[in-house]
């Protein structure tokens, strides 16, 4: 099993599924018939960031229900402004661009956090070893939205602070300042000697 597959049998591929036959049947998605290569070559980038944008969203949503929606809609912009994107740009950071723009969206919209954790799918045999990741998770949830983006695409996504930065559109120091202070709350959440 893939320690990054959190959501190994979740609907996500049932999701992309949904998505590309919205892109087919809506005018405003599809790209136009001249430029089909376009729709090909969008798919093809997509498809190493799938999985970790689903996790991202889920995370940065607290697992909610509306994640599935958050993530279609993420993939339904990317989509549309596909012909947009400037080539010399990591896609990765493009599209989580689009991801953080959508999560700020749906907070704005809800104005609520929900407060399920899951973390199974992790490949963590030890039990302790869980307890600690669902704590963290939990604790992390807490977080301020922003803190708790911040934390997730650095230790789940593997960004660096530089894409970040590109990513919410923030200073290097910023992120810093975001990831220590998530850190330091965690610490203070969990206790010093669990962390």
């Amino acid at each position: 099993m893939n320690s990054n597959r959190i959501y190994s049998g979740h609907r996500y591929p049932i999701l992309l599924t949904v998505i590309e036959k919205k892109e087919e049947s809506n005018p405003k998605l599809r790209v136009k018939k001249k430029s089909n290569a376009t729709s090909v070559l969008f798919w093809e980038q997509l498809s190493p960031f799938k999985l970790k944008l689903y996790n991202f969203i889920h995370k940065s949503l607290n697992f909610s229900e509306e994640a599935d929606d958050v993530f279609q809609e993420t993939v339904l912009r990317a989509l549309k402004y596909f012909q947009s994107y400037k080539k010399e740009l990591n896609f990765g950071t493009w599209l989580f661009s689009i991801a953080h723009n959508e999560i700020k969206r749906h907070f704005k919209k809800e104005r609520k956090r929900p407060t399920f954790t899951d973390v199974e799918g992790l490949g963590i045999s030890s039990t302790k070893q869980q307890d600690l990741v669902k704590d963290i998770y939990l604790y992390a949830g807490r977080l301020k939205p922003r803190h708790r983006e911040v934390f997730f695409l650095f230790y789940y996504s593997g960004f660096t602070i530089s894409e970040i930065s590109r990513i919410i559109h923030l200073k290097e120091g910023s992120i810093k300042a975001f990831l220590y202070q998530a850190r330091n709350t965690l610490r203070e959440l969990l206790g010093e000697d669990n962390v």
